[in-house]
């Protein structure tokens, strides 16, 4: 015998919008470094925010679970590339695990940054799960201003 179930077009839209939601917190970026190439050796990707000032471009990561001492970081070429992993904290001691969602494993992210900066003044600051790299920018390309006098 066959029972009819009522169809809820909303009850599909909440499921639709739980699957992308659940996508969408689970780190799934994009596997693109600079050069839109895939990188295969990346596990998860961190979320970035980029800024600048009159005086330094900033790259902040997000990396909550990883340890500083996991964390590389190198310039060359115009291309800081930051690498990184996530270790699993404790190894579950459950026989059954219904749900997992905690991403660990390798990271790493490349940026592309102008020619004129300080290279050897870049810098990073790791504190609260966000790692911040500062580059600073070059005399030359810092904004300047020049009065004219008008004759």
């Amino acid at each position: 015998m066959r029972s009819l179930i009522k169809w809820s077009p909303i009850s599909d839209f909440h499921d639709v919008t739980n699957q992308l939601s659940n996508l969408m917190n689970l780190g799934h970026r994009p596997y693109y470094n600079h050069e839109d190439e895939v990188n295969e050796d990346a596990l998860w990707i961190p979320a970035v925010n980029i800024s600048e000032d009159d005086s330094a471009y900033y790259i902040d990561l997000e990396v909550p679970g990883v340890e500083k001492e996991d964390i590389q970081i190198n310039y060359e070429n115009g291309v800081i590339t930051v690498n990184g992993e996530r270790k699993r904290v404790r190894e579950p001691q459950r026989d059954k695990i219904h749900k997992e969602e905690f991403v660990v494993g390798k990271f790493s992210r490349t940026f592309k940054v102008p020619r004129d900066v300080e290279s050897n003044a870049i810098n990073a600051l790791f504190e609260n799960g966000i790692l911040e790299v500062s580059v600073p920018k070059a005399e030359s390309s810092k904004p300047k201003k020049v009065k004219i006098e008008v004759k």
